[in-house]
């Protein structure tokens, strides 16, 4: 990594501040300033509100301004007008803080006026040698720290355990709202970064943070615009090396580029070109946020896959021949196909299942299974020599089947070297059983689709590992 220590103690100080001036701050519900500053309340270290016409905020004193604050500052959030921002970006500057949020839009997205705001911001950061995230920017969470400058309804109890996963993003709304809805399941989030407009502070400084951030081990991009694009993917070539590096770029099509550009002010490059690179810089695409964060979840905790040879663990044969049509079909992702499992492993299937079973793959236990059953021919299926991703189909509808299956899985699974995924259903506790699975480390989704794509992901990625030259 080729960032120079100076911004990286800038960047390490905005994720993980000993102070903060919230500028803007207020005591009226419903502004920007207010919700921020209400959600710092329980941050462990200096927290100083700033607005010249409210003498507190919250019950904490407030200064006039931030020159006024008489201690250092290592982040200050700016929650005030585009216009204003900039005033008071310069001022944070001279009194020495070196990190800067700035949540205003009406920037560069907005015409020539905001242009030359963003040109000023510019100015400012290079003058002073000062990191700005932003503008336009929905900010920073940190799970484990509880730093949390997101003004939004963004699933932070459901994401509160921490992970980890960096999920940087050019757009707030699609970081939270699908964030949100992955937290439901479970997603180890290390951090989530709002970069916004991208003035200063870009995709390539986080690639170049997290990637060598022991913290964490997987880092989910949804860009629109690229920054430095040569440079960013020759480094993210080798921080893949080590850690997967997942991409949502958005803008594919000629009205989609469009829409970006008129988004955030930047221009879109040729999607042609840009899926060519990431397969030739170890890069992995996704297409929709539910596919970034599937493919996140789903590479943070399992191991990658060896070869591409699945095998299929099921209770309902309806489902193992649906699943088998995922496996086989064709699709750009990496090829799938269905595992050939050895006469001994058809023969410990054989000598616990019931007589109507189909002990081939996919293996059908039918509705006649237990919990043991199932778990010992999940063994099975994991030392077979010729399966490399075993998915199981697990319901809990069958009479024998207890709610201690979720427990029996995991403990089963637990430090395989073959990645297992799990598929479930159960009408509206779908959801409850894919987040008790999670907990326990085992992954699962409530659609065989993303079952399947999941093992793709795992495939790919060891595809990854084997091209550079590394171990699988």
């Amino acid at each position: 990594m080729k960032q120079d220590n100076y911004r990286e103690s800038h960047i390490k100080k905005l994720l993980h501040p000993a102070s903060v001036a919230v500028i803007g701050a207020s005591g009226k519900r419903g502004r920007v300033g207010h919700i921020i500053f209400k959600r710092l309340l329980g941050f462990n270290g200096g927290l100083y509100p700033v607005n010249p016409k409210e003498p507190e905020v919250l019950g904490v004193t407030t200064f006039p301004s931030v020159s006024d604050i008489p201690f250092d500052v290592d982040t200050a959030i700016i929650t005030v007008s585009a216009e204003k921002s900039v005033d008071i970006a310069e001022e944070c500057t001279r009194k020495g803080i070196g990190s800067i949020i700035i949540v205003a839009s009406g920037f560069g997205e907005t015409g020539a006026e905001g242009k030359r705001l963003e040109e000023r911001l510019k100015s400012i950061a290079a003058r002073y040698d000062c990191r700005i995230l932003g503008p336009n920017s929905l900010g920073i969470f940190i799970p484990e720290t509880a730093f949390d400058t997101i003004f939004v309804e963004h699933g932070d109890k459901s994401l509160a355990g921490g992970g980890g996963i960096a999920f940087v993003t050019q757009s707030g709304s699609v970081g939270v709202e699908s964030l949100g809805l992955a937290g439901n399941t479970g997603f180890g989030m290390r951090a989530f970064v709002g970069l916004g407009n991208k003035i200063d502070l870009s995709e390539l400084d986080f690639l170049r943070y997290f990637g060598t951030d022991s913290a964490t081990d997987c880092l989910a991009f949804y860009i629109e615009s690229m920054a430095s694009g040569r440079v960013f993917l020759e480094e993210a070539k080798e921080v893949s090396r080590n850690k997967p590096v997942i991409v949502l770029k958005a803008g594919r099509t000629p009205a989609g580029a469009h829409a970006a550009a008129s988004h955030t002010g930047r221009l879109a490059g040729s999607d042609r070109v840009v899926s060519g690179a990431f397969r030739q810089y170890g890069l992995q695409r996704a297409y929709d946020d539910e596919e970034l964060c599937d493919a996140a979840r789903t590479l943070s905790n399992l191991p990658p896959a060896r070869g591409n040879r699945v095998a299929v663990l099921t209770g309902a044969g309806g489902f193992g021949v649906m699943c088998t049509d995922y496996i086989e079909s064709r699709n750009p992702r990496a090829r799938l196909e269905m595992a050939e499992l050895s006469g001994d492993t058809v023969g410990r299937i054989r000598s616990m299942a019931p007589p109507f079973a189909s002990c081939t793959n996919p293996v059908d236990l039918t509705a006649g299974m237990d919990n043991k059953m199932f778990t010992r021919t999940l063994e099975a299926l994991m030392d077979d020599p010729g399966a490399d991703i075993i998915i199981c189909i697990a319901l809990f509808a069958p009479p024998m089947i207890t709610d201690d299956l979720v427990d029996d899985i995991a403990r089963t699974v637990q430090g395989s070297e073959k990645p297992v995924l799990v598929f479930t259903e159960y009408g509206p506790f779908t959801e409850k059983y894919l987040k008790s699975f999670y907990d326990k480390g085992v992954i699962g989704f409530s659609s065989l689709h993303r079952t399947v794509r999941a093992a793709r992901f795992l495939v790919e990625r060891g595809n990854i590992l084997t091209f550079f030259g590394g171990d699988v």
